[in-house]
């Protein structure tokens, strides 16, 4: 598994599920839902996963934005910084559901 950063949390991630923790300690499993583009910025939709039922929690999705860094051993990482901006947060879910409506439609 990778190691990546989630608002300064290591964290794993395994194809589209990505496991942090938070500052309790307490792991939180999130599904990748999208990639997008926004103003030349890489953000990502994250949804709460359950791994005890392998289902996608019905809590609402998050937004993150899509940061290079480079680790310790040199080599260029993501991190996932979340947006705390709920308006911003919002406008980029709205924009993400745009874009995976119009993925659809040319399919």
């Amino acid at each position: 598994m990778d190691e990546k950063e989630f608002g300064g949390e290591n964290m794993e991630m395994d194809d589209d599920l990505i496991v942090f923790e938070d500052e309790d300690g307490n792991e939180i499993t999130f599904v990748i839902e999208d990639y997008f583009f926004y103003n030349g910025e890489e953000y990502a939709v994250l949804t709460e996963y359950d791994t005890e039922t392998d289902n996608v929690k019905d809590e609402g999705s998050i937004v993150c934005k899509i940061e290079s860094v480079v680790g310790e051993d040199g080599e260029e990482d993501e991190e996932f910084v979340p947006v705390e901006d709920e308006e911003m947060a919002e406008k980029l879910i709205n924009i993400a559901n745009e874009q995976l409506s119009a993925d659809e439609e040319e399919e």
